[in-house]
């Protein structure tokens, strides 16, 4: 029988949770999903096309599009688009979506 389990890290923006989850997948040799990185995703689209981060309906069909295979790491880790994702992530509908 295999067991599965989940590791969750939470904590404000810039306290280094990306890099302890990647320490830790690297040392445990886990799989890794940077929930972090598809938001950044998310507003990184909104920004690009000029929509408002508090357009739902947008963001909803951002998160949808995000594609885990094509995130460019260099452009979603820009100070600028941290922020936004911090607006997106509070969107239920997108959290559900992602």
């Amino acid at each position: 029988m295999t067991s599965t389990f989940t590791i969750a890290i939470d904590g404000p923006a810039g306290a280094g949770k990306g890099t302890l989850a990647r320490r830790l997948a690297d040392h445990y040799r886990l799989n890794l999903l940077d929930t972090g990185l598809t938001y950044r995703a998310v507003a990184h689209a909104l920004l690009r096309l000029g929509l408002p981060l508090d357009n739902v309906s947008a963001a909803e069909t951002a998160a949808r599009q995000v594609d885990l295979a094509k995130l460019d790491r260099s452009v979603l880790t820009a100070h600028a688009v941290g922020e936004a994702a911090s607006k997106v992530a509070v969107i239920p509908s997108v959290r559900r979506i992602l």
